[in-house]
């Protein structure tokens, strides 16, 4: 209420179906993640029904997952810089109703090209990554010793996978 979002536009809720949990992440107009323990799943959700997420990553992996969601979502811009950067972030899109209803329609429409939703590209480059390490595994008489491999939330989904998946 203080960044003027106004109180009562604030609703908690309690444990539903999975339906009704789904169908009523559409009625909120901003998902603000926990800071020290990131939505998850319930972020993914928010996402799904065209709800962005502020987050703010911090130190813990529990405290990165919005960071990473925002990212493969193209709304790095929602990715606080700390508590005052996630305040002001959250006031901006509660009194500003078009911006909010720009980045949604935005979220929406690229939802189809997101890397983040695009379960068909992560099945195959985690499938070509179960085989490189059968692979490497029986290339070392069965055994996997040591596996090594990078990520990056920075431009998710603009770095093409790494040269062994392809």
């Amino acid at each position: 209420a203080r960044g003027g979002g106004g109180g009562g536009r604030v609703r908690y809720a309690g444990h539903e179906q999975i339906w009704q949990h789904l169908h009523r992440h559409a009625l909120a107009d901003v998902f603000l993640d926990n800071m020290e323990y990131n939505g998850g799943t319930t972020g993914l959700d928010a996402l799904w029904a065209d709800v962005p997420i502020v987050s703010a990553p911090m130190e813990k992996f529990s405290a990165r997952y919005g960071a990473s969601f925002n990212a493969g979502a193209g709304l790095q811009m929602l990715t606080a810089r700390g508590w005052e950067d996630y305040a002001r972030l959250a006031s901006a899109l509660a009194n500003r109703p078009r911006e909010l209803g720009l980045i949604r329609g935005s979220l929406h429409s690229s939802k189809a090209s997101s890397p983040l939703f695009d379960t068909r590209r992560f099945a195959a480059s985690f499938g070509r990554l179960l085989s490189l390490l059968w692979d490497i595994s029986h290339s070392q008489g069965g055994v996997l010793r040591t596996l090594r491999f990078h990520t990056s939330i920075a431009g998710a989904g603009d770095a093409p996978p790494p040269a062994a998946w392809a």
